[in-house]
């Protein structure tokens, strides 16, 4: 499981720093725990849209992978008033659209 983030809500975040009254600051970005997505759950969805599968196998852990990741995004929200906007399912759909215009 790992938390996603859309580029515009990225830049969006950026924008609000740059704009704000803080001269520095330091924070963790990406969608949040209400913005996850599992490596599975992403391919359902590319398959939902594209109505192909990806081959998937399976090896063993790694000593340094990690099995879930979600960002802490507090200080954001705190400081900037910010909160990722796209869901991780609008983003994907969003980004198939943008590969069938571009590429196909």
């Amino acid at each position: 499981m790992r938390d996603v983030l859309y580029i515009d809500d990225l830049v969006k975040a950026y924008d609000l720093f740059v704009n704000s009254n803080l001269k520095q600051a330091v924070f963790n970005i990406g969608g949040g725990s209400e913005n996850t997505l599992s490596l599975l759950e992403l391919l359902d969805l590319l398959e939902a849209l594209t109505g192909k599968r990806t081959r998937i196998s399976y090896s063993e852990w790694r000593p340094s992978d990690q099995k879930v990741y979600i960002s802490d995004i507090s200080q954001l929200r705190k400081k900037l008033e910010w909160r990722p906007e796209v869901t991780p399912e609008e983003g994907v759909q969003k980004l198939v659209k943008w590969v069938r215009e571009l590429f196909l």
